[in-house]
């Protein structure tokens, strides 16, 4: 079940059940909790993967135009280019540019992809490409992951083993060796080649925590500044299998083979760094056993992608029960207007308060950054940044406050505008894709032609409008009809502060 006693207090303000402003509306939202539908960077995926070759450059030419449609409820494939034949050898100019194709083919479709490099996907051939070559590769791929940055939602560490898991491997240990010198190397050449703002995740908690040398989660504070702590994320391809998710959360040598400090590792570093993965159950009795554990299991570890097809033991099963479309539902995140006051009025060069209250009810947070806009549409449009961070938003029925003013332009068109909530791609070459916004989870508010959300409010740019839009508050008087906090927000909690209300909620603090 998710866990559904966070809720979230903002820096600047609070959870309001009195509002402190002057000539305002207040507009009440309904939820959609039942319907599945596409979003970017997170949900079910599928694999396309193929050993590319001078002859055949490419993996999603002919795959993506057939299978994922407008109508395809998938935003994102997990695509694996499999270097077979390029393990001591440069990547020729054919396949650079066959990858390159490939990320335009995305970009065409309004799709991104999970990414993923290897050499092997045969368990008899052990035979990956040494520290030196994985390097050579990266610097040639440099350049292209870097123009392509903007459909790349993540890149998985890849290259060492079989399907680039880093398990079966003739070049960097076995199973039992998470982290050493070769290994080193190849993070090392991950972290200079790929893109600062995308995440690199790691197949096992111990590769990430034997790179840093210790078990320290991330914290809030130093979350999304770009440090190798932040850059790191996980994923898990053995979701719901036995002896700890296959070694999982297992401990190298002798160690226990489920440690339930890696799984709080992970559960505390998944509100800032992504988790996803795959289930490789593949035991009819063990599906049966363990497949409503989905739920669970996604909302404690944060999740925003899985394969939808392998194993097929336990994803029919949740195809056949309906818990597919729950988890659909509820993966990565799934953000929902609760409520929100507006200025009803005011003048050019003035500002405009604005407090909204959004509830998080998926599973996981958004990880790239993207940032909140209020857009006033009328005489003409203007598009105003908010300070809150989509990324802050955080999961399992945390509801966030953005309690701010807006600074109307000196310019500002006299007139009636209507208000809208837009969440677009940080990237300018997809900025004004609609298929690349955030649609919140709400009736009525989905404007699929803008990628905008309507806030179903209107304010009126006058000059005659008072350039006091009156005070936002500043302080905690009142928590939507809870009672006064037992104390201020100074109680600290996997990095993260929080006030302890007396029915026994967290609201925590950034």
């Amino acid at each position: 079940m998710k866990n559904t006693n966070l809720l979230k207090l903002s820096v600047a303000g609070v959870l309001l059940a009195g509002w402190l402003m002057v000539n305002a509306s207040v507009v009440t939202y309904t939820s959609d909790n039942t319907t599945v539908f596409k979003n970017p960077e997170r949900g079910f995926t599928d694999e396309i993967s193929a050993v590319v070759s001078d002859k055949n450059p490419n993996v999603l030419k002919g795959e993506i135009e057939e299978e994922w449609g407008d109508n395809y409820q998938m935003s994102m494939p997990v695509v694996l280019y499999n270097f077979k034949n390029f393990k001591s050898r440069d990547l020729s100019d054919k396949v650079l540019k066959g990858f390159d194709e490939d990320m335009q083919l995305l970009r065409a479709n309004g799709l991104k992809c999970v990414l993923r490099f290897a050499y092997t996907e045969d368990e008899d051939d052990k035979v990956d490409a040494s520290p030196e070559w994985i390097k050579r590769h990266l610097e040639q791929l440099k350049p292209y992951l870097a123009k392509n940055a903007d459909v790349i939602y993540v890149l998985e560490a890849g290259f060492v083993g079989v399907w680039g898991e880093w398990y079966y491997s003739t070049y960097y240990g076995n199973e039992t060796q998470h982290m050493n010198e070769n290994r080193r190397k190849v993070i090392d050449a991950l972290l200079a080649n790929v893109p600062a703002d995308r995440f690199i995740l790691c197949r096992y908690p111990l590769i990430k925590t034997g790179y840093l040398g210790d078990e320290i989660p991330l914290t809030a504070e130093e979350a999304f500044t770009g440090s190798v702590r932040a850059r790191i994320g996980h994923h898990n391809d053995a979701f719901l299998n036995e002896y700890g998710n296959e070694g999982t959360y297992g401990r190298d040598g002798d160690g226990p083979d489920d440690d339930p400090l890696l799984r709080q590792y992970i559960a505390t570093e998944t509100l800032f760094v992504p988790n996803g993965g795959e289930t490789n159950v593949e035991s009819s009795s063990l599906a049966k056993k363990v497949y409503t554990d989905g739920p669970s299991e996604m909302s404690t570890y944060h999740w925003s992608f899985c394969g939808s097809n392998y194993a097929t033991q336990v994803t029919n099963r949740w195809r056949n029960s309906g818990l597919f479309d729950t988890l659909n539902i509820h993966m990565g995140y799934r953000y929902n207007l609760v409520d929100g006051k507006y200025s009803d009025e005011v003048a050019p060069e003035g500002k405009m308060n604005v407090t909204i209250r959004v509830r998080n009810d998926g599973y996981a947070p958004i990880y790239n950054k993207r940032t909140a806009y209020i857009v006033l549409k009328g005489a003409d449009t203007y598009v105003l940044p908010l300070k809150s961070d989509p990324r802050r938003w955080l999961p399992n029925d945390v509801v966030s406050a953005i309690n701010e003013q807006v600074d109307i332009p000196q310019n500002a068109k006299e007139g009636t505008y209507r208000l809208y909530l837009w969440l677009p791609d940080e990237y300018e070459s997809i900025k004004n894709d609609p298929r690349y916004a955030v649609r919140l989870a709400n009736k009525d508010v989905w404007d699929s032609e803008t990628g905008m959300n309507k806030l179903n409010a209107s304010v009126t740019i006058s000059k005659s409008a008072s350039q006091d839009p009156g005070n936002l508050p500043t302080e905690a008087i009142s928590l939507t009809e809870e009672s006064a906090p037992k104390e201020p927000c100074k109680i600290i909690e996997n990095g993260i502060f929080y006030i302890l209300m007396p029915n026994g909620k967290k609201y925590y603090c950034f």
